[in-house]
């Protein structure tokens, strides 16, 4: 394609140029033999348009051969990712903020879910648990560095409560599940399906404490600085065969909670019961911006890393491939500066 373009200003050629090279760098190459990628993914409902991606072979229709890397959940996704066991990874907003906080080379290329109800706090009523205030005191299982801990730390905070007035315990997710069945703990801050087979457990003496103002989580797709400079031209087919499963589950919300419930091998009646609580859909939203900020305020306030700049998160965010495929899904405010 050519053209002309009449420009007035040296800052606008600049734009020009800028953006030019952004489109061309993310645009698809020549057809060849499949694109061997892996994807480390999270064993949740969260990372639903990757299995649906792979179960209807939207992935294989963009000439890619995606192996999944399952990990237990987000925050060992990335970890994979970084330690080169996979290419791509998808991982919660908490740990994308510390990875960034500490200078490690991710760059964000999507969210791919967002919810105001998936992480929640689960107590046991037989320790004297009914209202947020009974907290206090109490023994609380959270897996340390993930979506979990931030929620637990805001929800405090919310209800005035100090961090050093409850016993958080570091847990996994299924020690987690575990523990407080057992009774080990006294409640446990955790995601889905984790707090909906722990409500399910505990029935009538499970008490469940969430919040739609205080997290508006999101789940994103990561990648490296070096896989992105090296492997171009992947990154655009990965986001329109997420794009082509955001559809599919929009409009087949059934077969894609049977798709999810085999993927992560769980009960599909559990999928459908916390199916309502997320949104798939794969975006780049200033508000993500804005989560990871005050995400890391408690980090750096909390002194769970011994960083104490605070960065510039813009840096760490990937939005030209997705504009190529889904403009209209990026809203991220593109300049520079801090909170």
């Amino acid at each position: 394609m050519t053209g002309t373009v009449v420009v007035r200003t040296g800052t606008s050629v600049a734009l020009l140029i800028v953006t030019f090279s952004l489109l061309w760098s993310c645009a698809p190459k020549t057809a060849g033999p499949p694109e061997k990628v892996t994807i480390a993914v999270s064993r949740n409902p969260n990372a639903c348009l990757v299995h649906i991606a792979s179960s209807k072979n939207y992935f294989v229709e963009e000439g890619l051969a995606v192996t999944l890397h399952p990990c237990t959940h987000g925050k060992a996704a990335l970890e994979a990712m970084l330690e080169g066991k996979a290419d791509i990874g998808t991982v919660g907003d908490t740990p994308i903020t510390l990875a960034a906080i500490e200078g490690k080379p991710i760059r964000v290329l999507a969210a791919i879910m967002d919810s105001d109800r998936d992480t929640v706090i689960v107590g046991r009523k037989d320790r004297g648990i009914s209202r947020p205030a009974d907290l206090k005191g109490k023994r609380i299982a959270v897996t340390r560095g993930t979506t979990g801990d931030f929620f637990l730390n805001s929800f405090l905070t919310t209800h005035g409560i100090a961090t050093r007035d409850v016993s958080a315990v570091d847990l996994v997710p299924g020690g987690l599940e575990e523990a407080l069945i057992a009774g080990k703990v006294d409640a446990a801050s955790t995601w889905n399906p984790h707090a909906i087979r722990l409500r399910s457990a505990l029935g009538e003496g499970a008490v469940t404490f969430f919040s739609e103002t205080i997290y508006p989580q999101a789940f994103g797709l990561v990648s490296t600085r070096d896989y992105i400079g090296r492997k171009p031209e992947v990154i655009p087919k990965v986001l329109r065969a997420l794009i082509r499963a955001e559809t599919f589950q929009r409009e087949n919300p059934d077969r894609s909670q049977g798709i999810v419930a085999d993927a992560i091998g769980t009960d599909k009646d559990l999928i459908r019961k916390i199916w309502p609580f997320y949104n798939f859909r794969v975006t780049l939203d200033q508000s993500l911006i804005i989560n990871m900020e005050n995400q890391a305020r408690w980090a750096i306030g909390s002194r769970m890393t011994e960083k104490r700049q605070f960065p510039n998160f813009l840096q760490f965010i990937h939005p030209d491939c997705l504009v190529t495929v889904k403009p209209e899904a990026v809203t991220v405010i593109r300049q520079e500066g801090r909170p």
